[in-house]
């Protein structure tokens, strides 16, 4: 099925909620430089005096970046339907939506701080949303504490994600059991809640829940400011400011061209390097990384093939301008253009030239080693 546009519908919502929206194509941008809002009907199923309709909304936080909630609206006409799903949709997302990215948290979140993943993060808890029959008192939602737990206990690489929980069942039998991670199936933690305690009732009842976990550096969103940052201004420090330490926010700096190189050198079959060496004195080598033991360059690379595989918001002209940076692209477009081939180049570790502050918190010392010539 086609989808059917429903910006004018989110528009009308998002201004009732006290934004000031701009018409960008497609898009619909908060402020003049704030997040952009997309939404569209996707599937319409309709039967005598009955319509379901799925609504789907995208945000883009920054360059790069793609959040996407899909809720759904029933009526007995597909007008009936559509705003359904829009009140749904305000109930269940939009709420943890604005906290997290336009503005302070307001009274439908709940705002929490977990350890997940090794570092505290700020949560922002949407409302639990029924549906259906009473399942009796809902001032405690026994499974909430499983999902918690669960979540906790599962690694998590840094920076910003968003999770979603969806309960359905029928006639005490489960229909559905639904967890998603930054729009993809988190089959992990589902797993941990198969076993919780969730509601049963006769007829048909559903939970969901919709919340943003932030803390420590964030990949995808230094990306963005390695693109948007002005010639005057200090990358480093916008990154930092984003919840990365010194050393993580120099190192994001350094890593993104290379790891969306790295993405070029795979598909033309040449080997990339895989360590990294660092310096706040050169020529010296003070630490050394072997690069897929480190989460930051992980999250880059994954970054990076999403990117070309059209999965995220950065254009063609970004993602060429982000490879094309990269130092181990360039040498590999000289060789190429003198008749060499790309499976017969090999790199030694580039040297990364670090500020001696960031150096100094280097997490473990490494004897100093003169570079290699």
């Amino acid at each position: 099925m086609t989808p059917i546009p429903a910006n004018a519908q989110l528009a009308e919502l998002l201004r009732a909620h006290g934004l000031s929206i701009q018409e960008e194509g497609e898009w619909l941008r908060v402020g003049s430089q704030g997040p952009r809002f997309y939404a569209a009907f996707i599937d319409t199923r309709t039967g005598p005096g009955h319509c379901m309709r799925q609504l789907d909304v995208w945000l883009g936080p920054w360059a790069g970046q793609w959040v996407v909630e899909s809720v759904g609206g029933v009526g007995k006409t597909e007008e009936e339907a559509s705003r359904d799903a829009l009140a749904n949709f305000v109930r269940a997302s939009l709420h943890v939506l604005l906290s997290a990215f336009v503005r302070p948290p307001d009274a439908h979140v709940t705002i929490e701080t977990w350890q997940v993943g090794g570092i505290d993060r700020k949560v922002i808890l949407g409302d639990i949303v029924s549906r259906g029959d009473d399942a009796g008192p809902k001032h405690e939602e026994p499974w909430l504490r499983a999902f918690e737990d669960a979540l906790k206990s599962l690694p998590l690489t840094s920076g910003t994600h968003w999770v979603r929980v969806y309960y359905a069942q029928m006639d005490g039998e489960r229909m559905t059991l639904e967890v998603l991670l930054d729009n993809e199936p988190w089959q992990a933690l589902t797993d941990l809640l198969e076993t919780a305690s969730w509601p049963a009732a006769p007829g048909f009842l559903s939970r969901r829940l919709f919340l943003v976990l932030q803390g420590g550096a964030d990949a995808s969103r230094a990306v963005a400011t390695w693109l948007d940052c002005p010639d005057d201004g200090d990358p480093v420090a916008l990154i930092q400011e984003q919840g990365a330490t010194l050393l993580e926010a120099e190192k994001l700096y350094a890593y993104i061209p290379l790891a969306f190189g790295e993405s070029v050198m795979k598909r033309l079959g040449a080997v990339s390097p895989v360590s990294a060496e660092f310096t706040a004195d050169p020529p010296t080598v003070q630490g050394t990384v072997v690069l897929a033991e480190d989460p930051l360059w992980r999250a880059l690379v994954q970054l990076a093939e999403e990117a070309f595989e059209g999965k995220t918001s950065l254009t063609r002209e970004q993602l060429l301008h982000l490879s094309g940076s990269s130092s181990t692209v360039r040498v590999l477009n000289e060789l190429m253009n003198k008749g060499g081939k790309p499976e017969d180049l090999r790199f030694t570790p580039p040297l990364i030239i670090i500020s001696p502050e960031a150096m100094a918190e280097w997490p473990a010392a490494t004897p100093a080693a003169p570079r290699r010539p």
